[in-house]
């Protein structure tokens, strides 16, 4: 079992009280103070008491380093912690746990362990310093990010099937942790099953399995301006019903990972799993609106990490995008809003320290779209496509409330811009290269992007 304490209501009497306990000569030893992280990583936080003793050690960290605390012992033991002019609080009491801490401020901090008179108890201390913590927390506002901005194709009533079934794609590699070189691949059972009966005529089924998968490398940037490797993987497992010529209902489950390797947080992963429902309807010609539903759980792996995200948490999402199709003197138009929110909740087993705040990743995207086609010949063609609009950022679904997006001195507003070309073969292979630029907000550096993708459908 984890607990996870934020120090803020260390407050009250003087730091004299726990520094002027009395400790039993046979069992207590209290070290000299020490100071930061580098000390606690050495050793210098760790204890061991026998049965019925006590130990006490004093360090000062900087606001913000978190502390990892993990309790050893075959009976029950007990963690408090003080700060100068604050009471003694108690982190933990009960059987081995794990706890961390959070200084509120830059001070020095004395933390004592008391073993019952039934056995032994050992204490052993990590320490993450404010970079590592960043480091690792921004890990995980990528992978929300990644998940709010993004559905698979297969979700869509009106995908082209010229789009179907891409073979694998690749994308040059911006910086400042945007989405570079990519590996895609999508199949259906429908479609498998007309590739082995090639040359025969058929005609898919109202209900169709698909498969939809995206692997994802990109780079990263840190505050020594150090570059850094990151990837970013999800599947897809779907399956669709034709209730009618203009809706598609459907449920699918996706599996996701996201890891990174800096000098601050070595190496962290985290990875989680959401399944739900989704639909498709086309309302007239050429409106369609798709929507969709999920919720799972979510884990963070951080090797002698001490992130107080690493808690497991329950997750959701919820996602819908309206689109417009028209054709404008031969170009085909195509405005669009689009609405996605994921939320995690974490799922803390003990919540006497600390309430299980969500913590939500969401944005309101306007990408107008343009595109025609231009037949070179009676198979081949290019189509030029631009794209221009922009998307604003939130942190809380409450902010869609009325009043709410007023509310907001600063705004995190973002904007998009994409042009590309596709050269392919009609009912076969394609070509597209697409390149982009998307502004990084307040105070993130300007995203630029190039994709190079070809799409081959099965059977050709």
């Amino acid at each position: 079992m984890q607990k996870i304490v934020h120090a803020r209501t260390l407050r009250g009497a003087a730091w004299c009280a726990l520094a002027a306990a009395s400790l039993t000569a046979e069992h207590a030893r209290a070290g000299p103070a020490s100071v930061g992280c580098d000390a606690a990583n050495r050793g210098g936080m760790n204890m061991q008491v026998t049965a019925g003793g006590q130990a006490a050690r004093q360090a000062t960290f900087q606001k913000g380093e978190t502390l990892t605390l993990n309790v050893s012992t075959q009976g029950t033991a007990a963690i408090t912690v003080s700060s100068q002019g604050g009471d003694a609080r108690t982190l933990h009491s009960g059987r081995a746990s794990s706890v961390m801490f959070v200084a509120p401020s830059t001070a020095s901090y004395g933390f004592r362990l008391d073993a019952d008179a039934e056995a032994s108890a050992q204490l052993d201390v990590t320490c993450a310093s404010v970079a590592r913590a960043n480091a690792e927390r921004a890990l995980l506002d990528r992978r929300k990010a990644y998940l709010a901005a993004r559905d698979p194709d297969r979700v869509r009533i009106d995908r082209p099937q010229t789009e179907a079934k891409p073979l694998d794609s690749f994308a040059a590699s911006p910086t400042d942790g945007a989405p570079p070189r990519d590996v895609s691949a999508s199949i259906s059972l429908s479609e498998l099953a007309a590739a082995m009966k090639v040359g025969t005529a058929h005609e898919p089924s109202i209900l169709d399995f698909w498969f939809e998968g995206r692997y994802t490398t990109y780079d990263t940037i840190d505050m020594d301006a150090r570059q850094n490797d990151g990837n970013f993987s999800v599947m897809y497992f779907g399956s669709k019903y034709m209730l009618g010529p203009d809706i598609m209902l459907g449920y699918l489950a996706q599996f996701d990972q996201v890891g990174e390797t800096s000098r601050y947080s070595g190496g962290v992963s985290s990875s989680g799993w959401m399944a739900g429902p989704y639909m498709s309807v086309r309302f007239g010609p050429g409106v369609v609106f798709d929507g969709r539903a999920a919720w799972g759980t979510a884990e963070t792996s951080v090797p002698n990490g001490v992130l107080v995200d690493t808690t497991p948490v329950n997750r959701s999402l919820m996602r819908g995008t309206l689109r417009g199709t028209r054709q404008v003197a031969g170009w085909t138009v195509v405005p669009s809003v689009g609405l996605s929110y994921v939320e995690d909740v974490p799922k803390f087993q003990d919540t006497a320290f600390m309430e299980a705040t969500p913590i939500g990743t969401g944005r309101l995207d306007v990408l107008p779209e343009m595109k025609r086609r231009f037949d070179l010949n009676s198979e081949t063609y290019i189509e030029p496509r631009i794209a221009a609009g922009g998307f604003l950022s939130f942190d809380d679904i409450s902010r869609l409330a009325p009043g709410g997006m007023a509310a907001i001195q600063n705004p995190d507003l973002h904007w998009k811009a994409e042009a590309g070309v596709a050269v392919g073969v009609k009912d076969s292979l394609n070509l597209q290269a697409t390149g982009g630029v998307e502004t990084g907000g307040g105070s993130a550096a300007d995203t630029w992007s190039g994709r190079l993708q070809l799409n081959m459908p099965l059977g050709q």
